[in-house]
């Protein structure tokens, strides 16, 4: 029932693409549709009472800042459910402002409304951006995020914002800026290591272009942003034995084996060393994560059973609402007219 409504929304709408995109104010009307639920979405926030939810996401990230905030190495710290962050250093940022408002769970509803304010000052067909907005709302996963207070697929949807922004100004030449590039390169790196592989597909071949000078500016930013936006926790470290058990990188890749994880950072750079279109990038992304995302939860299957990689949390099956951005930017957005 549920992919027949999907099916036959999207049907319609193109149905009657013509009737919708002649509209007068039809562009005001979208904005003013996804502000009300933006504005749902706020209630639910406040509503739900993180601390009866199953997920921790939402006190993972409140306890990784409440730990820097006072001075402490956040990853020894339990949260809700008694688990240690994996939160790398540049969620710390995104997560404050919302610490400060009094709940890190309105990261969602307020990347939310940052979407529908880029489709409203897009020039993407009017119900084009009605299929966007009707195929994230109609997503299981998506309103689970919502639901869960969760901050992956805000994470994921900041950088295809980002790298689509970027693809707008720079179109000819994506290291112009070199040293801004490396700050927005060096952030996101350090929200979640799987974003490497989209920086990689969308920025290699540029890096590869650019000149000596330019290179060498985009790495040294790189490496010094890095260590900036670490900082408040680089200043807290503990002993060596606390580190080595207690850190971000080993929480979020422990039931991954090493040799999936570096042929997959690998990968990209291969694949970007061919010159693509946008589009041809964003069809390369969606079968790298499908396939790594799938290969990841076969073998914790294989090591731990499927009911411990299902219902024990062995393996995060919210992680598979990764490709959904990108699919939805695949099929539905024309990428011509993003600009």
């Amino acid at each position: 029932m549920y992919l027949v409504i999907v099916f036959l929304g999207i049907f319609y709408l193109n149905k009657f693409s013509a009737i919708i995109n002649r509209i007068k104010k039809a562009n005001y009307y979208v904005l003013g549709l996804s502000f009300v639920v933006f504005l749902l979405f706020v209630f639910i926030n406040f509503y739900i009472d993180g601390n009866s939810l199953n997920a921790d996401r939402w006190s993972a990230m409140d306890v990784t800042i409440a730990s820097i905030l006072n001075g402490e190495y956040p990853y020894g710290m339990k949260d809700h459910l008694g688990q240690t962050s994996s939160n790398l250093p540049a969620l710390f940022y995104i997560g404050l402002p919302f610490y400060f408002l009094g709940d890190v769970g309105l990261l969602q509803p307020f990347v939310f409304l940052l979407i529908s304010l880029f489709l409203f000052k897009s020039k993407i067909a009017i119900h084009k951006k009605v299929i966007v907005l009707f195929l994230l709302l109609m997503s299981p996963s998506y309103l689970w995020e919502i639901i869960a207070k969760s901050d992956l697929m805000s994470n994921i949807i900041l950088l295809i914002l980002f790298l689509f922004f970027w693809d707008d100004k720079f179109k000819n030449n994506y290291f112009k800026k070199p040293l801004l590039l490396s700050f927005f390169c060096a952030f996101f790196v350090l929200t979640r290591g799987i974003v490497v592989i989209p920086l990689t597909l969308f920025l290699f071949r540029g890096f590869l272009d650019s000149n000596l000078k330019t290179k060498l500016k985009f790495i040294v930013g790189f490496t010094i942003f890095s260590i900036v936006i670490c900082l408040p926790i680089l200043i807290n470290l503990p002993n060596t034995e606390t580190i080595i058990e207690h850190n971000p990188f080993n929480h979020q890749t422990k039931f991954t084996p090493k040799f999936v994880q570096i042929l997959f950072i690998l990968l990209p750079f291969l694949i970007a060393l061919k010159r693509l279109k946008i589009k041809e990038k964003v069809y390369y992304l969606l079968i790298l994560l499908s396939i790594l995302l799938f290969v990841s939860f076969a073998i914790v299957c294989f090591k731990f059973g499927f009911d411990n990689a299902l219902y024990k949390s062995y393996f995060d099956i919210s992680y598979l609402g990764i490709v959904l951005p990108f699919t939805i930017l695949y099929f539905v957005l024309d990428y011509t007219k993003l600009d």
